[in-house]
């Protein structure tokens, strides 16, 4: 926020309030989402948090009064199909870890939503500055108030793999991400952004095969392929159709 101070000083908060609401759901969905890891696994988090491009549509029908089109639907169907193979879910040891990380769909799913709302109202530094804000302010009343009783004694050490962590994370995971979707989400439909945004399993995917050696199954490729064709669907419905009929 250094590299902005400029605009910030002329920011009003009729502008940052919208960021603001933004972050709180942004704040919720990750912690939500952090504290079920400690207590699911990581293909149940990663599967769950992607059903979130399920409650997308009746998200947009209630929040912005618009329905998705069939094409979208449909791709939806195909993507949720494939997340399951992807990450593999152990659907028989549903567990508290589980329930938390669909509040942290849920919330993800309004987030999308009143992101596509709010872009069209107000600058988008404005946005970026009030998320930033609001979930700065939360995480750090979390990690003073809620992280120690529920995680145990917290240890700091401070060393240059957390420092090269955190930078990496702090410009590309965080200000970056929010930077472009906040951004460009605005040109596209809640339930086109959501697609795009559970890409993100696939990618994760493959950058533990090139950074960690992780080797996918055969059904983690089939898993992949489904969600990437549920998509060209969404995308491209009517010209495949159009080809095909």
């Amino acid at each position: 926020m250094i590299f902005f101070y400029k605009k910030i000083k002329k920011f009003r908060f009729d502008e940052i309030k919208y960021g603001i609401y933004l972050g709180m759901f942004l704040f919720v969905g990750f912690l939500t989402q952090t504290t079920g890891m400690k207590y699911t696994s990581a293909s149940n988090s990663a599967f769950i948090t992607g059903t979130n491009i399920v409650l997308l549509p009746f998200a947009q029908i209630l929040l912005i009064k618009t329905r998705p089109k069939f094409e979208n639907i449909l791709g939806i169907i195909i993507v949720v199909i494939g997340l399951y193979f992807l990450t593999n879910i152990d659907s028989d040891k549903i567990n508290t870890g589980d329930l938390l990380t669909v509040f942290c769909a849920v919330s993800f799913a309004f987030y999308i939503v009143l992101l596509d709302k709010f872009s069209a109202k107000v600058d988008t530094n404005a946005l970026i500055y009030g998320q930033f804000l609001t979930t700065t302010a939360l995480a750090l009343i979390a990690a003073l108030f809620i992280e120690e009783p529920l995680f145990g004694r917290i240890e700091f050490v401070l060393n240059y793999i957390l420092v090269i962590s955190l930078i990496f994370n702090a410009l590309f995971n965080t200000f970056l991400g929010l930077f472009l979707s906040t951004r460009y989400q605005k040109f596209t439909t809640p339930v086109r952004a959501g697609l795009i945004y559970n890409m993100e399993q696939i990618f994760a995917v493959i950058f533990a095969y090139i950074i960690l050696s992780e080797i996918m199954t055969t059904v983690q490729i089939i898993g992949a392929a489904i969600m990437i064709f549920g998509v060209i669907v969404s995308e491209f419905y009517y010209l495949l159709k159009a080809k095909f009929s």
